[in-house]
Order: C-alpha cells, then structure tokens, then sequence
C-alpha cells in the first residue's frame, strides 16, 4: 500500500514539472504570435540566434507591422518531423490560419516552414525559421498593384 502511495506521488511531481521541449517552445512561440498586446521584449526572451537579431533590430513601423495580429486567427499547428541533437534541433511544421475581418475571412492560408531550435540552459528558442511552402485561398478579390513602368501597352 505505502508503495503505490509513493508512486501516486512520484507520478505527481513527475507530471507537474514543466519541461521545455522543442515542440512546447515552437507551440508557445506561435500561440504569442497570434496574441493581442505582444511585446519586443517578450519575442527577445523566446529567440535566440539570427530570429533573436533580426526583432532586435526591428523599430518603428517594422516592428509595429510585425506585432500586428488582430486579423489573424491560428485554426491549427501540426509538427510533422523532428530532427533533433543535444543541444539543436529542427521542426517542420504546418500551421494554418485565417486573415481578415470578413466571414468567412478575407484569406485562409496555410504554410509549411522549418523551425530551428536551440536549447540555451535548460530552456529551448527559437533561432530560425523558413519557409518551405505557402497556400492561399482567397475568399474576396486580391488587390495588386505594380510599381515601377510596366512592360505592357
């Protein structure tokens, strides 16, 4: 009996730690993004590496465009493959996401990219990503213009 009690326990504090994973730090990255009242600071403490540079160097109406995502609406994050080492490792991923005020909204996109992480301490970043792929489907009209001359007659 005092040997299931323990392990009741065990499995208890076992279960309330949090760990950092890659996967949970790529979920918690992509949950900020599409949160309202997102900070430089806060993108800072969960980058490391070039992405950690790049919003480092991001000011003015850059960084504002960047933290703007009250059209956005995440539907989904799918990770598909995990290459991972000690200290690095790479995600690809799918995440699909709606744009725009209309109902349905304006776009529904979704992208394939490849997340690249790095464990700094005990805590994994993200140092990295690119874009494999990118789908849209547009429920209104696209709006395009050309700057520039123009080629045709």
């Amino acid at each position: 009996m005092k040997l299931n009690v323990y392990l009741i326990f065990l499995l208890l504090i076992i279960s309330c730690t949090k760990k950092s994973t890659p996967e949970k730090a790529l979920k918690e990255f992509i949950e900020y993004r599409f949160s309202q009242g997102q900070d430089k600071e806060d993108l800072l403490e969960m980058t490391t590496g070039s992405l950690n540079s790049r919003i480092e160097d991001m000011e003015g109406e850059d960084l504002t465009a960047f933290l703007k995502a009250e059209a956005l609406q995440k539907r989904r994050l799918k990770v598909l493959l995990k290459n991972c080492e000690d200290t690095k490792c790479f995600l690809t991923y799918i995440l699909t996401y709606s744009q725009g005020s209309g109902n349905p909204k304006d776009f529904g996109i979704e992208v394939k990219k490849i997340a690249q992480l790095e464990k700094v301490g005990e805590t994994w970043k993200l140092s990295d990503v690119s874009n494999v792929k990118t789908y849209i489907e547009a429920h209104k009209d696209l709006e395009v213009s050309a700057e520039g001359e123009s080629t045709e007659p």
